[in-house]
């Protein structure tokens, strides 16, 4: 029986770091349709967000990491959906109290979408592309605060659990100020990538305003997603 990735997020921290275990690929789902680059997005140019900027010594990650980080500064989010797959657990081997989705359901399959509270939904493919298109179409860059400007940028990579594709998972954390029709505020993100047992893909997004992380978690913007703003990713690095 393939073990899921989601299902051994069993504990708060845990969550917060990613699991012990990976999976096998998820089952395959029909693509839905969603948005190409903004009209108004701009090409990131390769001294910005290059390779040679990722911060720890996987290559196959750090590849799969680029493609991502300049798919989230081109607002692509048609090539963050190529980039995440899905994923079916069985609820009677995870902490239902963080699954929702369990209170109805003996299994779930689709894609992870949590918050600052680590509440883990299960969207199918259609309604998780559906999200990607408005947060990343939501994207402010005239936005402005103490951080700096509204633009998606990366802050760096967490590494969780050891030394092994299977057992080890990576945060890709970022920020930007995302407009919900309320006006734009500042979030803090990551994609979680696990090992598909071909490549890495996005397995579970965290998002979340600002305020609320910081309401929830000390020191956010460095210590979250297993630390990942103590290991930036070098944006001047050129590759």
């Amino acid at each position: 029986m393939r073990w899921s990735a989601l299902a051994s997020l069993l504990l708060v921290g845990v969550i917060a770091c990613g699991s012990t275990d990976r999976p096998q690929p998820g089952p395959s789902s029909p693509q839905p349709t969603v948005s190409g680059p903004s009209p108004t997005a701009t090409s990131i140019p390769e001294p910005t967000f290059s390779r040679a900027g990722c911060p720890v010594t996987d290559d196959a990650f750090c590849d799969t990491a680029v493609q991502i980080g300049r798919a989230l500064l081109q607002r692509d989010a048609a090539a963050l959906l190529r980039l995440s797959r899905s994923d079916t657990i069985a609820c009677g081997s995870i902490a239902r109290q963080f699954f929702p989705g369990c209170a109805d359901t003996d299994n779930l399959t689709g894609h992870g979408l949590s918050d600052a509270e680590f509440i883990v939904d299960i969207v199918p493919r259609t309604a998780y592309a559906r999200r990607l298109d408005a947060v990343i179409s939501g994207i402010d860059p005239a936005f402005t605060d103490e951080l700096g400007g509204g633009s998606a940028s990366v802050i760096g990579v967490g590494t969780c659990g050891p030394d092994t594709p299977r057992r080890r998972t990576y945060h890709l954390a970022w920020t930007a100020a995302i407009d919900d029709g309320d006006g734009a505020e500042r979030h803090l993100g990551s994609f979680e990538l696990g090992f598909d047992g071909e490549g890495w893909r996005i397995i579970l997004w965290y998002l979340d305003a600002l305020e609320v992380w910081e309401e929830e978690h000390p020191d956010p913007m460095a210590l979250s997603f297993c630390e990942a703003g103590l290991h930036p990713w070098r944006p001047t690095a050129t590759g």
